[in-house]
């Protein structure tokens, strides 16, 4: 888990962020301005999908490659024209299969490339569920031909691509975070202690708090523990680390 760096949002995201980084030893937390509003803003700020689906069972020893093609063509077209009806000149698309062995309940998702739908294709997306497959549940039956693979849905999403705004850099402070002070109050952290308060606009890019702190936000709140460490980046990010990050 230290590979990685964990990202709150939602008003009460950022309350349990360093009890987080110490249970499950991440290298870090980043909390982003407004993170109340992170949902909405990523909402706002991905491409446009369609998603379409066709049932088609079938084993793939007796796979119908044709009615496969067709298949896809057809799921390939009602995306297209829903994106031209949304005002999308730029279009892209994406095909996928699921696949099981024969006898299983359930279906593994696999990439399926684009272009002709051949020997090639077929073989490539029964290669990619066999790889999936093993990846997910530790085995597969790649060289066992008493377990049969089964095709059970085509799938194509259709992609409109839309423009995403650029983020601004903040301006660099002068190192020195007390101007963001806003007062002081007895906090209790594993024991009680008069902890400084910071607003957090009034925090600069290259600021660094050390805890105890609390940084208040509209909307939300950052409890920066003893032995603690909040940066401020570019953007205006909050990143909280531990002792040894």
């Amino acid at each position: 888990m230290r590979d990685f760096t964990m990202v709150t949002f939602g008003g009460s995201g950022s309350l349990l962020a360093c009890r987080l980084i110490d249970i499950l030893g991440l290298r870090g937390v980043l909390v982003p301005p407004d993170p109340g509003n992170v949902s909405a803003f990523g909402l706002l700020t991905v491409d446009v999908r369609s998603d379409y689906v066709r049932t088609h069972v079938a084993r793939h020893a007796d796979l119908d490659l044709d009615a496969i093609a067709a298949g896809y063509a057809e799921l390939e077209a009602q995306a297209a024209d829903a994106l031209t009806r949304e005002g999308f000149a730029e279009q892209r698309f994406q095909r996928t299969a699921d696949l099981r062995y024969f006898g299983q309940a359930f279906e593994v998702r696999v990439p399926a490339p684009a272009g002709p739908v051949d020997a090639e294709f077929a073989e490539r997306v029964v290669e990619a569920f066999h790889d999936a497959h093993e990846r997910l549940y530790g085995y597969c039956y790649r060289d066992d031909p008493r377990h049969a693979v089964e095709w059970v849905n085509l799938r194509v999403t259709g992609v409109g691509p839309i423009q995403r705004p650029v983020l601004p850099e903040r301006p660099p402070g002068d190192g020195n975070p007390e101007r963001a002070r806003i007062g002081t109050r007895r906090v209790r952290f594993d024991d009680w202690a008069d902890t400084p308060i910071y607003a957090r606009d009034r925090l600069a890019p290259g600021d660094v708090l050390q805890g105890p702190a609390v940084i208040e936000e509209f909307g939300a709140t950052i409890p920066l523990h003893p032995g603690f460490t909040a940066r401020i980046d570019a953007y205006g990010n909050v990143h909280l680390a531990g002792e040894e990050a």
